[in-house]
């Protein structure tokens, strides 16, 4: 009788906490508890919410256990509009009034995998949905899945992934593991209205580690900041791929120091890498693309079917620094009315640019239609690198400020 007693005693424990976990989520209490369970118990997997429910929040939802974690949303809403808190402070390097905080409307705070689909998290007083990557994590890379999920309205970042060690995104500490990103038919729409340099979706990236991000199927709209920005610094590439996906109207919020619709930075040691087919890029308040790599590493970039209108500076923008080439291809692509360069490719220092456009209008640009330019030192009056190829293939350039032929330094044009 003994014996058998502590048996039954565990069997009953794991089949109420299962039960615990499988019975839907309609409010913040039952909310809390159940993520506490998942904290706690990690035979817990997933937290599923009740059809349509609508949850007010007064504090931050926040996961700290090690187990993968799906959220199944079932066409809920959280509404973070009373949840967290932030506090502003000067930055003196930048000159300017911003904030910062570690809270969010719902908060990983994991190097586990996290699944979410089919929830709406709106109106969030600081960010709306976090993973913070812990400082000791190692082994595989995390993974978050984003399937049917809307981010509107946060005063701070929509999406944030975190993996930097510095409260003020500089510095290069990080974990020992990278971070991938899967969103599919989802939309961040208003996000980074309450604050300087808050973007739609963000993942910082340091030390060790690489982001590799899909997005397909998805809206990018109104966010004060940056549309979407990847930021990786360290040893780590920035690998990002997209389709069918719109980035409109981003980077309004600051009027000094406007931001763009798709900005990636990859420093040291590493290649930026993009695959972009089916975009819609319009009304950005800076670049449209904006992409930069420093160190020693390449950028590759296959762009097709992407229209850019109405971009405040150039609309797609690749810009490589110290070792490494430009390889790029564009095709199909369509630019019309950017208040700078429509396209700009400049490689500077060793390295060449190797870069095929391929059925590309640009039209009613302010300054150069396409500017392609390859320096081992910047301004030289001749150089001792071998010329970079560009190759021209049903190219139109017409109604742009400065002319209407290919702006070139160091490189040949082939038509």
């Amino acid at each position: 009788m003994n014996n058998v007693l502590p048996s039954i005693t565990v069997l009953s424990a794991m089949l109420s906490s299962f039960a615990f976990a499988m019975e839907p989520v309609d409010s913040e209490t039952s909310l809390n508890m159940a993520i506490k369970q998942a904290n706690r118990d990690s035979s817990v997997a997933s937290i599923v919410l009740k059809k349509d429910a609508v949850i007010s929040l007064t504090s931050p939802i926040i996961y700290t256990g090690k187990q993968a974690l799906s959220i199944e949303g079932n066409g809920a809403v959280l509404n973070g509009e009373k949840s967290g808190t932030y506090d502003e402070f000067y930055d003196k390097e930048e000159k300017v009034t911003t904030v910062r905080t570690n809270d969010g409307t719902l908060v990983f705070k994991t190097a586990a995998d996290i699944t979410i689909s089919d929830l709406s998290v709106v109106d969030s007083h600081t960010r709306g949905i976090v993973v913070t990557v812990p400082e000791n994590a190692k082994g595989k890379d995390l993974h978050m899945t984003l399937n049917n999920v809307n981010v509107k309205g946060s005063s701070l970042y929509g999406l944030h992934l975190d993996d930097n060690l510095s409260e003020l995104d500089d510095g290069d500490l990080g974990s020992a593991i990278g971070i991938k990103l899967d969103i599919r038919n989802s939309n961040f729409i208003n996000n980074g209205t309450g604050a300087i340099d808050f973007d739609g979706i963000r993942v910082d990236e340091r030390a060790q580690g690489s982001i590799t991000a899909t997005i397909v199927n998805t809206n990018i709209i109104g966010n004060g900041g940056d549309g979407i920005e990847l930021d990786e610094a360290g040893a780590g590439d920035v690998n990002a791929t997209m389709n069918n996906v719109a980035i409109n109207n981003n980077g309004a919020y600051n009027e000094k120091d406007l931001d763009d619709g798709f900005d990636i930075d990859e420093g040291d040691d590493g290649d930026l890498i993009v695959t972009l087919n089916n975009l819609q890029i319009n009304h950005n308040r800076d670049e449209g693309l904006d992409f930069d790599e420093a160190g020693n590493g390449n950028i590759q970039a296959t762009i097709n079917n992407v229209f850019a209108s109405y971009i405040d500076d150039e609309a797609i923008k690749l810009d490589e620094e110290d070792a490494g080439d430009i390889n790029a291809t564009l095709s199909n692509v369509s630019i019309d009315h950017s208040q700078d360069d429509g396209i700009q490719f400049t490689e500077l220092g060793k390295g060449q640019i190797d870069a095929a456009l391929n059925n590309v209008s640009v039209t009613n640009s302010k300054k150069y239609g396409a500017k392609i330019e390859q320096w081992l030192v910047e301004e030289e009056a001749t150089s001792e690198e071998a010329q970079g190829t560009v190759s021209l293939s049903n190219v139109m350039l017409k109604g742009n400020g400065k002319g209407d032929n290919t702006s070139n330094h160091g490189v040949t044009i082939n038509k």
